[in-house]
């Protein structure tokens, strides 16, 4: 794998972070707002809504930092060994 297309990926990763987390939290919302139905109180259904997707948020948004920390390691056993540089040949005087 070419280096431009590891750094490419971490920083697509890094910018998808938002993403992830809202549609975690999207996710987590409507799963609690199922649960919610069997509660008569208003507030205890939006309480148990928002808590289901603060808490699924969370959990996305702390799995992604995992993996997002660990890509960078993962990226170096895949790219291709850099050139080396070998100093310039001197020619020598005669």
């Amino acid at each position: 794998m070419p280096r431009w297309l590891a750094h490419l990926l971490v920083v697509v990763g890094w910018l998808l972070t938002p993403v992830l987390a809202w549609g975690a939290s999207y996710v987590g919302l409507w799963l609690g707002a199922t649960a919610a139905l069997r509660f008569t109180q208003p507030l205890t259904m939006l309480a148990i809504a928002a808590l289901c997707a603060a808490g699924c948020g969370l959990a996305a948004i702390g799995v992604w930092v995992k993996c997002m920390r660990r890509l960078p390691h993962l990226l170096s056993h895949l790219m291709a060994p850099r050139a080396p540089e070998d100093p310039p040949a001197v020619a020598a005087a005669d």
